[in-house]
């Protein structure tokens, strides 16, 4: 796994619950992974994110920087959503983002340390 996948899988770490949410953010469901940006170096991105009713998620996939090989992406872990505010753990590391809705894609903007990292999910039809 090169050392930007596994800052991904870090950075993927949420406490529990889903608190009241913005109407339209609620992240429950299967989302496709369509980006992924590393201190504003995006990557090909491949799979699927699932965030359970139960407070959970799942990740599914792969993740490409230009120049490194394709890792594979498998996470799991809780999250708190609280509006627009996520707070994702997994490997008993947290991160907290902030969540912006435009149509059917969701992203996640990690709040530190600057330059923030993103993920772009699209909901499944």
């Amino acid at each position: 796994m090169t050392l930007r996948a596994a800052a991904l899988v870090a950075l993927l770490a949420g406490a529990c619950g889903t608190d009241s949410t913005a109407p339209g953010t609620s992240l429950v469901g299967t989302w496709d992974l369509v980006g992924f940006t590393d201190a504003g170096v995006a990557a090909l991105t491949t799979g699927t994110w699932t965030f359970r009713g139960d407070r959970t998620f799942r990740v599914r996939g792969t993740i490409t920087f230009l120049g490194e090989p394709t890792d594979s992406l498998v996470v799991d872990g809780t999250y708190f959503q609280g509006g627009t505010r996520v707070v994702l753990t997994s490997a008993g590391q947290s991160s907290t983002w902030t969540l912006a809705a435009s149509g059917e894609e969701r992203t996640l903007t990690q709040q530190a340390p600057l330059p923030a990292n993103t993920i772009t999910l699209r909901r499944r039809p």
